[in-house]
């Protein structure tokens, strides 16, 4: 990989290990929340991981000590980071299935962690000097690599699988999609080291070291380095995307309800404020608040409606209000108005108002 590429995502993961780590210690998570004190101590083993797949400061390492020993240091600490992360899901999701899992996993760590030495100290430090190329150079390059990646993807699909179990229980919409972020990143991850699987694998059949899937690997690699920063944004700024990607969704319902709010206007006066009519993004910087106008001024104004139909004695008050195509109008309103419940949830007022209103477009031969 290109070593700017290397440099800016170690960057990347020493700025969120700084972050998270100085929290963590500030807040003495490890004995308040054990959850926080993992997720910091995995960006740290994760921002190591970085800093050793540098390829100019892992050449450096490798000449004062030992041939090949940064990719040693590098694949333990990327499988720590994995375990660290694992058990912070776990612990998240307590649930029978994961608390069953985390029982394996310190055994599994240290004996991935163990096979890593001894191959290194028996096998890999004697091979040539370690170039990253598609295609392992050594039987002993390959069989290191895959035990470190066989380990990666099992502990990626055991997070991916945790988080998928939970993402549905969830009821807030900003955990909600923090969780399937997670779940994301696990198995961008668990991808990207099945694809390094391959071309491993590559030393004893060729054709699994095609140019394509090298390509990919790189970008996962990146993708998921950028996910599992995206992991780490506070909760404000998923809030803030969730409200703008809501607005943009929302935004031709908000026409179609401003469409009856004009109707609903014409035939009575508001009772509150009048509605302002916001542009697109005037309207996306406050999204729910237009929409729960419109939704008031349309419930204030069905109200008023059926009120005034309701009384018709004597005639002419109802003949003082509308004239003839008024009056028909209103009776239209109020008819197509009458047939949505009041007990519906707020989304599917919204959306049952809004078939109300292409009704009446329909009926005026705008739709």
């Amino acid at each position: 990989m290109n070593p700017a590429i290397e440099i800016s995502l170690c960057v990347l993961a020493w700025l969120i290990a700084l972050n998270r780590g100085r929290k963590a210690l500030l807040n003495w998570a490890w004995k308040t929340d054990p959850t926080a004190f993992l997720v910091g101590a995995a960006s740290l083993f994760f921002a190591l991981t970085m800093t050793f797949l540098v390829t100019p400061l892992s050449d450096v390492v490798n000449r004062l000590t030992m041939p090949n020993i940064s990719r040693l240091l590098a694949y333990s600490f990327v499988s720590v980071t994995l375990y660290l992360t694992t058990s912070s899901s776990l612990i998240t999701f307590p649930i029978p299935q994961n608390l069953r899992h985390q029982r394996f996993l310190k055994p599994y760590l240290l004996g991935t962690l163990g096979l890593l030495l001894v191959l290194c100290v028996f096998f890999v430090s004697h091979t040539p000097e370690w170039e990253e190329q598609p295609i392992p150079a050594t039987a002993a390059e390959m069989v290191f690599k895959l035990v470190m990646f066989t380990h990666a993807i099992v502990l990626c699909t055991i997070i991916a699988v945790a988080c998928l179990h939970y993402v549905n229980q969830e009821k807030v919409a900003v955990t909600k999609y923090r969780i399937a972020t997670i779940s994301f990143t696990a198995m961008c991850g668990g991808a990207f080291f099945f694809t390094k699987s391959l071309l491993a694998l590559s030393f004893l059949w060729h054709s699994l070291g095609a140019e394509w899937i090298h390509s990919l690997s790189k970008l996962l690699m990146v993708a998921t380095a950028m996910l599992w920063g995206g992991s780490f944004i506070h909760s404000k700024t998923y809030a803030r995307v969730l409200a703008y990607s809501r607005g943009i969704r929302y935004w031709t319902a908000f026409q179609d309800l401003v469409y009856l709010v004009d109707r609903l206007e014409h035939l009575c006066p508001p009772v509150g404020m009048e509605m302002s009519r916001p542009d697109f993004w005037e309207y996306l910087r406050r999204s729910d608040y237009y929409l729960y106008r419109a939704m008031v001024h349309i419930l204030d104004g069905k109200t008023l409606i059926a009120d005034y139909l309701d009384d018709t004695i004597p005639v002419n008050k109802l003949l003082a209000r509308w004239k003839t195509d008024s009056y028909l109008e209103a009776t239209r309103v109020n008819t197509i108005l009458r047939e949505i419940k009041a007990d519906e949830e707020y989304l599917e007022m919204i959306s049952a108002y809004r078939q109300a209103s292409r009704k009446l477009m329909q009926a005026h031969g705008r739709a």
